[in-house]
This record gives C-alpha cells, sequence and structure tokens, in this order.
C-alpha cells in the first residue's frame, strides 16, 4: 500500500534491523524498527489533530461508527510526504508517496451497516545511498552503497455495526494483519572494468489477526463519545517457510469526546493507547516505546462553493513513536489543518484536503521535520 523513493543528501542513521540482526542505515528518524505507525485516520480526522479517530466513520477504529452513515461510500487516500531529517549539522531530505487507506461502507436498513478497509497499520519503506571506500589489496576502491527497504504491514478489516437505540450504536470487527518487507543492499564500484556489483537480499513476512469492539454515542447539537478496543493476536515473522520471529499485535484502546453545543462546528479531543511492546520477540534489536496518542482538534462552517458549505478544520497532536535508534523514544507533535468540499449533485463526491507539519525529537541533536498532504477523495455509488 506504500511507495517511497528517498533522496539522501548526507550522512545515514545506523540502527539493529529485524530478526536478522543486521545493520541497515535510514534516511529517517520515524521509521525506525519495524516502521512508521500510520495511526490508521482519515484526512478528516488528521486535519483535527486525529480528535475525531473514534467518532469517525471513515477512520478503520471504532467499528461502531460506521454506523452513522447512511450511505453508501468508497473512499481512497493519498499521502505524500516531505521529510528532513538533522544529526548535529547535516541533513537527510526524503520524499515519500502513500496510499495508506482504502474503505467502502454500506448500510442495511436503518440499523445495520458493513464496512471493508484496507489500511496501512507500519510503513517500512525507505531508501538511502552513500559514498563509501573499501581497501581491497593495498588500494582504495570507491563505491556507493544503496539500502533499500520496501514493505510494510497492512490492516484488513471487515465491520458490522449495530443500533439497538438511535443514540447507540455497537461494533464489532475482525482484522487480518498481513505484509512483506524485501530488504536489499546493492554495493556498485566506480572502477566497473576490476570489480561487479555486490547485492544482498532479504524477503520477511508478517502474519497476524486482530479482534476489535467498540461503542458510540450520540446526541444531536449536545455531543458524542466513542470508544474502542482492540486485542491482538499472535504475530509472527517469516523467512520463507520458516518463522524466525513471534510477538503479538498491539492492543488498541482510544476514546474520542465531541462537542456539539455551537451551531456549524464540533470541538473534539482524544486520547488512545497502543501497546507496541507486544511486538517484543518480533526481532532481537527492537527498541520499543508504548505508542501515547492525544489529540485535539475543530471543525466550523465556512463559506459557500456552489450550493455547498466548505468545512475548515484545525488540529494539534501529541504522540510517542513505538520504534527507536536506542532507548530514548521519538517524539512527535504535529500541527494540521485543512478543509471538506461536497461536490456534484446530491453532493456524489466528497473531497477532504489537509497540511500536517510533524515534529520528531530523539534526544540532543536527533530531529525530523516533515510536510505531510493528506487528500480523502470519496464518492457516494
Amino acid at each position: 500500500m506504500t511507495r517511497a523513493r528517498s533522496h539522501v543528501t548526507a550522512l545515514t542513521l545506523a540502527m539493529t534491523m529485524l530478526a536478522s540482526g543486521r545493520a541497515f542505515a535510514q534516511g529517517t528518524l520515524s521509521a525506525q524498527g519495524l516502521g512508521f505507525p500510520l495511526s490508521q485516520l482519515s484526512t478528516h480526522a488528521k486535519t483535527m489533530g486525529g480528535a475525531l479517530g473514534e467518532v469517525d466513520p471513515l477512520s478503520p477504529l471504532n467499528p461502531a461508527a460506521i454506523g452513522l452513515l447512511n450511505y453508501a461510500f468508497i473512499m481512497i487516500q493519498a499521502e505524500p510526504e516531505y521529510r528532513k531529517v538533522r544529526v548535529g549539522d547535516r541533513t537527510i531530505s526524503t520524499t515519500i508517496s502513500r496510499f495508506p487507506l482504502f474503505m467502502g461502507a454500506l448500510p442495511l436498513g436503518s440499523r445495520w451497516a458493513v464496512s471493508a478497509a484496507a489500511s496501512t497499520l507500519l510503513d517500512r519503506t525507505w531508501e538511502t545511498t552513500v559514498r563509501d571506500t573499501q581497501l581491497v589489496s593495498g588500494d582504495s576502491v570507491l563505491s556507493t552503497v544503496t539500502e533499500r527497504s520496501e514493505g510494510s504491514i497492512t490492516d484488513l478489516r471487515l465491520a458490522l455495526s449495530y443500533a439497538p437505540r438511535p443514540w447507540l450504536r455497537l461494533g464489532v470487527a475482525g482484522h487480518a494483519l498481513t505484509g512483506s518487507d524485501v530488504l536489499q543492499t546493492l554495493r556498485t564500484f566506480d572502477d566497473t572494468l576490476r570489480f561487479i556489483t555486490d547485492g544482498q537480499r532479504n524477503v520477511l513476512g508478517f502474519g497476524s489477526n486482530a479482534l476489535s469492539v467498540g461503542a458510540l454515542t450520540i446526541w444531536p447539537r449536545r455531543g458524542a463519545v466513542g470508544v474502542t478496543y482492540r486485542r491482538g493476536g499472535t504475530m509472527r515473522t517469516y523467512r520463507g517457510d520458516v518463522t524466525v520471529g513471534e510477538g503479538a499485535a498491539p492492543d488498541h484502546v482510544g476514546i474520542s469526546l465531541v462537542y456539539l453545543g455551537i451551531r456549524g462546528s464540533s470541538l473534539a479531543v482524544r486520547a488512545a493507547k497502543d501497546n507496541w511492546s507486544n511486538l517484543e520477540g518480533m526481532a532481537q534489536t527492537l527498541n520499543i516505546h508504548e505508542g501515547w496518542d492525544v489529540g485535539v482538534g475543530g471543525d466550523v462552517t465556512g463559506p459557500r462553493f456552489g450550493s455547498s458549505a466548505i468545512g475548515l478544520r484545525l488540529g494539534g497532536r501529541w504522540r510517542t513513536l513505538p520504534f527507536s535508534v536506542d532507548a530514548t523514544p521519538v517524539k512527535e507533535h504535529t500541527w494540521s489543518g485543512g478543509f471538506s468540499l461536497p461536490i456534484g449533485a446530491r453532493r456524489a463526491v466528497e473531497l477532504n484536503m489537509g497540511l500536517l507539519r510533524a515534529s520528531r525529537t530523539a534526544g540532543p541533536g536527533l530531529s525530523e521535520h516533515s510536510w505531510t498532504l493528506s487528500t480523502g477523495f470519496g464518492i457516494r455509488p
């Protein structure tokens, strides 16, 4: 679900990798270990600091929330990111393209709704290129070393929502967590007449499952509360048919509170936790930290575009990333803003766009800053 191309201007960060125990240099601070958590939030939720996460029908977190959709809906989300990593006075620049979320939902009468979604749980796609010198038979031989990882862990979710009361929705979902990671190292010598290109390639696979339940209560013109709990099953790492690591998919618990008492606006706050320590055993050298995630945001009705009103959004978010280079966790804070625009007759198309500015730190001299353009494009068939 993700593709990335990294253009490194200087330096690489060293880290120890998966169960193979090999060290790979990366041009990123945020995608250490098993990868960068994309949080499984829709563009709408991300532009409000993630605060809508547990009440948002377009974020595949709370299965009860899909009951808020009273029409069939198909959505795709794209998120190009431009980031810079700074180590002292040296900088690594990286450009990434992602498609982190596909989703379809269908109401079944007035009480039931079903949904299928594919979202990126962890993104581990990066590439770095550095110049290197090797001593061969007393001669210094120049070469270019390219190290690349292409892969992700995807959450395939099938969800069902039921409304026993007009103000209450309950949901349950099954998850299949699957993915792969292709790890490559390629050394190309400047002197191609005397030395041939040397390359190594490892392919790792991942597999697990999970079950989530959720509830959502809503009082029109007052507020809404959504809660979610996901229980992860055993997760294994494979090389071919051989299991090389075993842990458990991270448990997730989250709550969102939304205030609707101001006409034409909504204010929200969210707190969530992912137990990434469940993944211990997946690799021998992971530095893992629990993923606390807090966000606040607001949404107001803006100016009209034709017959439709534009929704304007702002938000802030603070969280701890699950993996780091050493024992110091990576802290991230993000400021975001965006808008939504219904298009076409009967609002058959909905466009959500947002810009996110994230700053990540992991001790003195280590920092990463990124700009992300998030676009969600939805169609009512």
